[in-house]
């Protein structure tokens, strides 16, 4: 009796449990990617804005970015399961924005070692709520624990899993984050590039550098990567950065005139209105707060 109620309260316990019902999206035979929706995190979506990958490395998964919360972890990974029932070998957190690593705690739990970049050790603030544990559901957020990357690097790093080599490159200035980190798959020639690569949405460059990230992605060309994901967005080819490119280029090259020409950050912003951009999603949230932080930027050059 007893381990028949054993058995029935685990039962319920697991249908009660938050699923996002994610589905994977195959980039290459190695490669399966999941897409999150162009907007803000809220009870509705629950943090699921955000791209995040599993790499066949054929003796295990190495999974690049944990998502929002530990059930987004859970749900990933139990849709990979179905495609292929494979151990995680190691997971890897690009940058300390927590839609991107929240759901780290499903892994180490199981003893899984989580790489990151030294960046985690100074800029993520653990003091102070997420902002997943603000603007999410309850239901959603329950079990997660903001866990830091197990082990940290402070430089490119060439690392073997099973039958993969992995390229893991940091920025070398300040671009979306203070150290945003990208992977790179030379077997199969892609690159997941995290929030170095916006499609779909606005980039967000607030508390990052436009300079740095177009140099940025200035670096990541030299890869010739046929296949680019970004953190956010759904396109995947070769040029799937064009847009972040574009937007960031005319963007600087406006701000820099209108500082040319005398105006006031406030002039600048209403000015550098780049209204081709308003069709992309968040533009009403993102645009104004980009040129802003440009500016300060761009007025000490």
């Amino acid at each position: 009796m007893k381990l028949l109620l054993g058995t029935l309260l685990l039962a319920v316990t697991s249908l009660s449990a938050y699923d996002y019902a994610l589905k994977p999206v195959r980039i290459t035979s190695d490669v399966h990617c999941f897409f999150g929706k162009p907007e803000i995190m809220d009870k509705t979506n629950n943090g699921n804005i955000v791209n995040s990958c599993y790499i066949d490395a054929g003796e295990g998964y190495v999974v690049v970015d944990t998502g929002p919360s530990y059930a987004y972890a859970e749900s990933a990974h139990k849709a990979m399961k179905k495609i292929k029932s494979l151990p995680v070998k190691l997971v890897i957190n690009t940058h300390i924005h927590d839609d991107h690593w929240l759901g780290n705690n499903y892994f180490t739990e199981q003893g899984i070692k989580v790489l990151g970049s030294d960046d985690f050790k100074v800029n993520a603030d653990m003091s102070i709520p997420t902002r997943m544990q603000t603007y999410i559901s309850a239901e959603a957020y329950a079990s997660t624990v903001p866990t830091l990357p197990t082990e940290m690097i402070s430089s490119d790093t060439t690392l073997s899993v099973g039958n993969q080599t992995l390229e893991l490159k940091i920025a070398k200035h300040k671009a979306h984050t203070a150290k945003d980190m990208v992977v790179y798959l030379p077997k199969s020639k892609v690159l997941i590039a995290a929030d170095l690569v916006f499609n779909d949405r606005l980039p967000s460059v607030r508390g990052g550098d436009i300079n740095g990230w177009l140099s940025a992605l200035d670096d990541l060309d030299t890869l010739k990567a046929e296949h680019v994901v970004g953190g956010h967005g759904n396109r995947t080819d070769k040029d799937a950065a064009q847009m972040t490119r574009e937007y960031f280029t005319q963007m600087r090259s406006e701000i820099r005139a209108a500082i040319a020409d005398g105006l006031s950050i406030d002039e600048t912003i209403k000015k550098v209105s780049m209204d081709k951009y308003k069709k992309y999603k968040l533009y009403e949230g993102t645009h104004r707060h980009n040129v802003e932080s440009s500016y300060r930027v761009l007025e000490w050059e």
